[in-house]
């Protein structure tokens, strides 16, 4: 990867991560405006399609998937996709002027170590090599393995409510971590359309970009913006990291020790920060349904 694709590449990825995030802003605040309704349940994007300001937000998605689509043109997806995580600070303190509240101190302070930890993390999940087609044997095993881990993920947000936003968030992250495989997949042949229009990626990435939308709406849904937005970005890259991997063979530096502990420091604060988001959501959960004195 030359010095030429990665200043295409990384600016590309965070005005996608800066445009994702206004998007995610406006998309909660009109997400807690209708009804709820269940994970898999399409009518809540029919009952959203009729508000403009939750129309102004899937229009910033579009945009922000052209721009991802352009970072994952000149870089591997183990760089793009992490990248993308500088849009929670964004979203999150949108999100709380749209509701008119400051920022609470445990969501900065969450917010805060989830970005500072993706960021360490990202330069240990610079690919440094790329397969140019996926091995289809391994991209129906990873399908499966997807398609479990978003259903378990989905039961957990069923039969336990206080951590719904976190799991909901979580599905929406390994969805969406999928779509941008599929993603990736296509911007790589771009320069055949041929190839690309016959092949099954861009069709499943319309599905799974479908589904991940919907996934992340019932997240919206089930409170404030920083638990759910928080798993979803940390969910995201890492499924796109290890599918990247197991599938598109793309290949990660670990022969150097200083960088295998960055990732490991990095690791511990998103866990950390993800948290801490849940656990304050929970709590104002629990002081809004308080019976009053």
């Amino acid at each position: 990867m030359s010095g030429t694709d990665l200043a295409i590449a990384i600016p590309a990825a965070l005005a996608s991560a800066l445009t994702f995030g206004f998007a995610a802003a406006l998309q909660h605040r009109e997400s807690g405006e209708v009804e709820k309704r269940g994970a898999l349940d399409p009518g809540l994007l029919s009952s959203l399609a009729r508000r403009p300001l939750w129309l102004v937000g899937i229009g910033a998605d579009v945009l922000a998937v052209g721009l991802q689509t352009v970072g994952l043109r000149f870089g591997p997806v183990s760089l793009v996709q992490p990248l993308l995580v500088a849009g929670l600070p964004f979203a999150v303190l949108l999100s709380c002027l749209l509701a008119r509240r400051p920022p609470r101190t445990a969501e900065v302070l969450g917010i805060s170590l989830c970005a500072v930890g993706l960021a360490v993390l990202a330069p240990a999940a610079t690919a440094v090599g790329l397969a140019p087609e996926p091995q289809r044997s391994a991209a129906w095993v990873a399908a499966v393995a997807a398609t479990a881990l978003t259903l378990a993920l989905l039961g957990v947000a069923r039969v336990r409510p206080r951590l719904a936003g976190v799991a909901t968030g979580a599905a929406a992250g390994v969805v969406t971590g999928a779509g941008s495989v599929l993603l990736a997949v296509c911007a790589g042949r771009l320069g055949r359309p041929v190839d690309l229009l016959l092949s099954i990626a861009p069709y499943a990435a319309v599905v799974v970009g479908g589904l991940g939308l919907l996934l992340c709406q019932v997240a919206f849904q089930t409170g404030d913006l920083g638990a759910p937005l928080a798993a979803l970005s940390v969910l995201e890259p890492a499924t796109a990291v290890v599918l990247a991997v197991t599938v598109l063979h793309e290949r990660l530096p670990t022969q150097q020790s200083a960088e295998v502990g960055l990732a490991g420091v990095g690791a511990a604060l998103v866990v950390l920060g993800v948290v801490l988001l849940a656990r304050t959501q929970a709590r104002w959960e629990e002081l809004a349904d308080a019976p009053k004195m």
